[in-house]
């Protein structure tokens, strides 16, 4: 039986005006992505990774051609439209943690609950799943300022999955975190991604990363350079 892809890039393209000129971030992309992928866009600095990683997360929309993301054109989405796909459907992780520091690690992951209609035991139960996922449960009434680096990136992971999203983005979510927390980090991520069935879809440069990658699409200048799908 033929999957019908979670992601659909088709003839993409970004450009951004800069000096009266226009840089052309994404030049001409065609790919897919099917439901479960832990898959990594990777290239140097300014080869459009995060540029297209915004794009699929409905924080930007393509200049020309289609982004189609859970059977939903990225440019026909009216801004409450796109934020209604992320809030529901799509979590992110990010280099910096951004985490609330009035907060408890509890309150952090319990925010992306708070726009949604889940009642307080709901959202309780909800929680602590995802900090057992991570193995934080222990940490919960702790503020950030207490945790470790490599704590407060699976706090970011816990209140990005709390929701159980489709998609969930990862921009350069290493780039804090020494070997030793990274692999910690990566190895949540792919545990989560076999038993939630989430696509996982990273931008990064880091070669830790790209080792638990199954799949490495290489950007350069906008364009697709290669896309390698490790053997099993």
């Amino acid at each position: 039986m033929k999957i019908n892809p979670i992601i659909k890039i088709n003839q993409m393209s970004k450009g951004y005006p800069i000096a009266g000129k226009t840089f052309m971030a994404l030049k001409d992309l065609t790919i897919s992505f099917k439901e479960g992928e832990f898959a990594g866009i990777v290239g140097p600095s300014g080869s459009g990774k995060t540029t297209l990683l915004n794009i699929i997360g409905s924080l930007d929309k393509p200049t020309e051609g289609q982004a189609i993301v859970l059977d939903q054109n990225i440019s026909d989405l009216t801004h409450s439209q796109a934020a209604y796909l992320r809030n529901i459907n799509i979590g992110f992780i990010f280099q910096v943690f951004n985490l609330l520091p009035v907060y408890t690690v509890y309150e952090n992951v319990e925010f992306a609950l708070l726009l949604q209609n889940y009642s307080s035991q709901e959202r309780r139960k909800a929680v602590m799943e995802s900090l057992d996922w991570v193995g934080l449960t222990s940490h919960a009434n702790k503020k950030p300022d207490k945790l470790s680096g490599g704590e407060s990136q699976r706090v970011a992971i816990a209140r990005a999955m709390v929701k159980r999203p489709k998609i969930l983005l990862a921009d350069e979510p290493t780039a804090n975190l020494d070997s030793e927390n990274a692999h910690e980090i990566l190895s949540t991520m792919k545990k989560l991604n076999k038993e939630l069935k989430t696509t996982f879809l990273f931008s990064t440069h880091d070669e830790k990363v790209m080792d638990y990658l199954e799949r490495t699409i290489h950007l350069r200048d906008g364009k697709i350079e290669k896309d390698i799908i490790k053997k099993k």
